[in-house]
Parts: C-alpha cells; sequence; structure tokens
C-alpha cells in the first residue's frame, strides 16, 4: 500500500514523499520510499510533482506484486562479489573448495562484474567481463572457467540463500561469449614424459636438493605412479594410509556430480608405496606442501632440465597412460584414477598408435585363395 505526504524540507522548499509499503502474513515484505522536490513556485507546480510521486508509487506497488521482482528488489544491495563471499563460506562449511576454483572466484570478486549488484546482472555485463578478461591477456579456454564458476555460483543462490537470480540472461550470455569467440573448451593435451626427460628432471632435482626443500622428485614419481591430481597428493594424510592393503583414501576427491565430498580408496601401485613409507612423519600429512610451491618448484626444474610444455597436470596423463600400457582394464584404471565414466577417462588416456600392434596370425588359405568373403 502506498501513501502520499507532503512535506516542507529546511530550507523552504516543498517535496511530496511516497512511500510503499507491502505486506503479507501480517508481516511488512517490502518498504520503500522516495522524494519528489517540487520544482518551481505555486500549484501548478506542486500538482505536477506530486502527479510525479503518485505515478513512481503506483507503478512501484504494481510491480512489486510479483514474487520475483520482490526478491530481487530486497537483494539490491548485494553485489556479485558478497554472492561469492557468501557461496564460499556456505560451500566451506562441508568441502574446502579446491585451489584453481577458489583462484577464479577471486578474480570475480575483484572484477568490476564482481561490483555489480545482482539486480543489474544481466547478458550485457557478462560479455563486457569476457572482454574485460581478454584485454588482459587471458585466452578463451581460461575465460570460460570464469563463466563456469560464476554460473555454479548464481545457480546456487535460490536454494542457499533465498536469492533469485535472472538466469536466463546468464543463458544468453553464455551462449553470446561462445559465439563472439571470447571463450572455448580447452583443448585437450597429449603431452607425453619422455624418458629422457624423466631423467633430466630427476638429475635437476637432485643437484639442487637440499635439506628443506620440497622433496619435488618423490612427489613427481609419485605422481605418475597413482595418477593423481597435485592437490590430492599435498592432501593425504598418514592416518588414511592402510600399509597392510597398501591403499590410501584420498578425501574429497574431485567428482562433478558430488558437490559436498567425494572420499576414495585407492591402491598405491608400483613404486608409490615405498614413496609414501620414505617420507618424514612430520606432520599429519604426507607431503605437507602447499600446491602453489610444489608447482612453483616443479616449473623452476623443469627451466633447469631443458624441459618445455609440460604441466604438472600432465603427470596424471603419463601416469593413467602407463596403467593402460601394464594391461589394465578400463574399469581398474578408473578406481586409481577416480573416473566415473569412460568417456571422461578416454580424455586422459594417451595411448601411442605404435604401442598397438600385434602379431596376426596369417589367413588360411583354401583351394589357393585366402579365406575371404
Amino acid at each position: 500500500m502506498a501513501s502520499i505526504l507532503r512535506v516542507e524540507n529546511k530550507d523552504g522548499s516543498i517535496s511530496f514523499q511516497a512511500q510503499v509499503r507491502l505486506r503479507r502474513g501480517g508481516k511488512i515484505v517490502f518498504n520503500e520510499s522516495r522524494n519528489f522536490k517540487v520544482q518551481g513556485v505555486g500549484a501548478r507546480a506542486e500538482a505536477l510533482a506530486k502527479r510525479l510521486c503518485e505515478d513512481w508509487a503506483e507503478a512501484l506497488t504494481e510491480k512489486m506484486q510479483s514474487d520475483t521482482e520482490l526478491y530481487k528488489r530486497k537483494q539490491r544491495g548485494v553485489t556479485v562479489a558478497k554472492l561469492i563471499e557468501r557461496y564460499i563460506a556456505f560451500v566451506e562449511q562441508d568441502k574446502k573448495i579446491g585451489d584453481s576454483k577458489r583462484s577464479v572466484l577471486g578474480i570475480l570478486m575483484r572484477s568490476n562484474l564482481g561490483a555489480l549488484a545482482l539486480s543489474d546482472l544481466n547478458t550485457a555485463a557478462v560479455i563486457g567481463h569476457c572482454r574485460d578478461r581478454r584485454a588482459q591477456g587471458a585466452k578463451p579456454q581460461t575465460i570460460i572457467q570464469d563463466v563456469i564458476y560464476l554460473g555454479g555460483v548464481l545457480k546456487c543462490a535460490k536454494p542457499y540463500f533465498n536469492i533469485v537470480v535472472d538466469l536466463e540472461e546468464f543463458e544468453q550470455a553464455k551462449v553470446q561469449v561462445r559465439s563472439l569467440g571470447l571463450t572455448s573448451k580447452s583443448a585437450e593435451r597429449d603431452r607425453r614424459l619422455q624418458p629422457s626427460e624423466l631423467s633430466a628432471f630427476l638429475a635437476a632435482a637432485q643437484a639442487t636438493a637440499h635439506k628443506g626443500f620440497i622433496p619435488i622428485a618423490d612427489i613427481v614419481r609419485f605422481a605418475i605412479a597413482t595418477g593423481m591430481r597435485q592437490g590430492e597428493i599435498v592432501g593425504l594424510r598418514w592416518a588414511d594410509l592402510n600399509e597392510k592393503d597398501r591403499t590410501i583414501l584420498i578425501r574429497n576427491r574431485k567428482d562433478p556430480q558430488e558437490k559436498l565430498g567425494n572420499n576414495q580408496t585407492v591402491p598405491l601401485l608400483g613404486e608409490s608405496f615405498s614413496i609414501v613409507k620414505s617420507q618424514e612423519r612430520a606432520d599429519e600429512r604426507i607431503f605437507p606442501y602447499h600446491a602453489d610451491s610444489v608447482r612453483a618448484r616443479f616449473e623452476r626444474l623443469c627451466v633447469l632440465a631443458g624441459i618445455t610444455d609440460l604441466t604438472f597436470h600432465d603427470l596424471r596423463h603419463e601416469g593413467i597412460s602407463r596403467l593402460f600400457e601394464q594391461g589394465y582394464q578400463i574399469q581398474e584404471v578408473a578406481l586409481v584414477s577416480g573416473h566415473k565414466s569412460w568417456k571422461n577417462l578416454a580424455r586422459y588416456t594417451q595411448l601411442r598408435a605404435v604401442d598397438l600392434h600385434r602379431e596376426v596370425a596369417e589367413p588360411v588359405v583354401l583351394s589357393g585363395r585366402s579365406d575371404r568373403r
């Protein structure tokens, strides 16, 4: 219900104040006011200001009858950055957010898009953010991560915080930024680690190793033997090691279907078990190092060893490919890698064409002809 009041200001001027107040179930669910100052003098000027005031109040009252508009109006003070902040705090009550996702969410919070009110978030704003990121040097394969993680936060706004967001605008933005070439899927890598490269890396690690340094040689060998991600390796705990079965529990393993945790017990194959046993028990974690520190050390040694275009995640590709080459079946490799489908597992399986050659028996010859149809 709207009320209109004539107000005499301290400077002697006149204003008309409109106050729109809505009640539901005996509770005030919306309350907003606005002043319209009389421009000029006389009854005619006052009548014009009063009419503008009444029109605004009538239009707002009608608009706020919609639940969606009511929610959007109430959340005008909530910015994209504030929603992301609340999202992180909410999710981490049950599960720690991964380093890469946290990094992307941080970029979004600090961006111009982060300062935008949720009620003003639209297709143009998302496109503008992607263009800003491109101007900063980000590649389409990187920018798409912004869009993916932003979408995840927006879709959780209603179920987590009862905040209504116009997801249709966001879905349109996803289509447009792709058509403009601002985003694209990550190129699938087929980088394999060559024997000479591994030898060079381990030699460089040994030459620069001393007390207090990250045992990067052990971590790299362990990554290849297990196919584990970098974040999974530095998160392993002594308490989760089963020495009898030679298995270990990976906590909160990455899985798009399990948002609140995905613990998995995996075998420690090859030399991975002996590598674990050789580590000092100076911490609750087996490899008590920060993921960024491990990555920096790995990249520095790659330079010293003359190895180019190799990422730590490529070691996961290498490890999984080696399991297939050793004769393990799909379901067995999946137990090690954590993949739930062959489609996803195949992306990490970089078998070489030359390795598929097999000896084939000569065709049976009947009456001078080979047995063919």
